[in-house]
């Protein structure tokens, strides 16, 4: 489940980054057996590039958001949408992610990072968690 704020910061990385529903296929590391991936929840993707990804990730956002020390702040503090000082820590927090995603996703070569259960490969073989990575990056300063 997500918590306080959730659907607001999915509409801010989705308007800030656009949504694709997309379909792919990658070449398995052996060579010739191909695995598609292929998007069951479109809501759930952060970040695409093209129709056809061939290297995904996946996150369990609601830890990544947890690390990320505005929105620690904003549970710490109990602030809430009528407060200014959310909106504030939300758009740093947001901004925070984001640049993560684009980070990760640059320096790994992923054409498409998503929520866990998100994204699947069709033709079997697990899609790389990158929660760990996205939790180092929204914490360094």
């Amino acid at each position: 489940m997500l918590g306080k704020g959730a659907a607001l910061r999915l509409l801010i990385v989705s308007v800030g980054l656009g949504v694709w529903m997309t379909a792919g296929t990658a070449l398995a590391d052996g060579g010739g057996e191909e695995i598609a991936y292929q998007v069951v929840d479109p809501d759930g993707v952060y970040l695409g590039v093209g129709d056809h990804p061939r290297s995904p990730g996946v996150m369990r956002a609601d830890d990544v958001w947890r690390a990320i020390p505005e929105y620690k702040q904003i549970i710490a503090d109990e602030l809430t949408e009528e407060d200014p000082k959310y909106h504030l820590l939300m758009l740093k927090a947001t901004e925070r992610f984001n640049r993560a995603l684009k980070t990760l996703a640059k320096r790994d070569a992923h054409d498409m990072l998503g929520e866990v259960g998100a994204i699947v490969a069709t033709g079997g073989g697990p899609i790389p968690d990158v929660t760990a990575e996205m939790i180092r990056l929204v914490t360094r300063t």
